[in-house]
């Protein structure tokens, strides 16, 4: 079973001083399917990974896209208008492109597992395939 990954979650993968960082190893060591991060993600991970652990930290995430421990996935033209109306809809939360495309690509993928520190956001949305579980938090 294949779960979608928001950036914050992945941060705390590679940033042992991350309060969530033991809870997301675990989530990683129980999970069995793919991972998948949306290509519209990238920046914002390749952001928080190089100003805050350094270039090293960059190459591993980069590392584990080549090697398949984790899946890109596009951001089409659908996930766009989705992404857009989502900020509308849920102005009020403040989504922002990253967590919105995260929502959108889930929506298409029929993905409800979602890989997030960030509970407020993901818990507030309700997506038109169904309410999301919530990893960690909902292990």
């Amino acid at each position: 079973m294949s779960l979608i990954a928001d950036s914050g979650a992945l941060y705390a993968l590679y940033d042992r001083r991350d309060r969530h960082h033991s809870a997301a190893i675990k989530t990683i060591k129980v999970h069995k399917g793919s991972i998948i991060v949306p290509a519209a993600i990238l920046s914002e991970i390749d952001y928080l990974l190089r100003e805050n652990l350094g270039i090293d930290a960059e190459l591993d995430f980069i590392d584990g896209i080549s090697s398949g421990i984790y899946t890109l996935e596009q951001f089409t033209a659908k996930d766009v208008t989705r992404s857009r109306e989502l900020i509308s809809i849920y102005r009020n939360l403040d989504l922002g492109i990253a967590d919105a495309a995260v929502i959108a690509t889930a929506e298409r993928l029929g993905i409800r597992r979602v890989f997030t520190v960030d509970e407020k956001d993901f818990r507030a949305v309700r997506p038109a395939h169904g309410e999301f579980i919530i990893l960690p938090a909902d292990l």
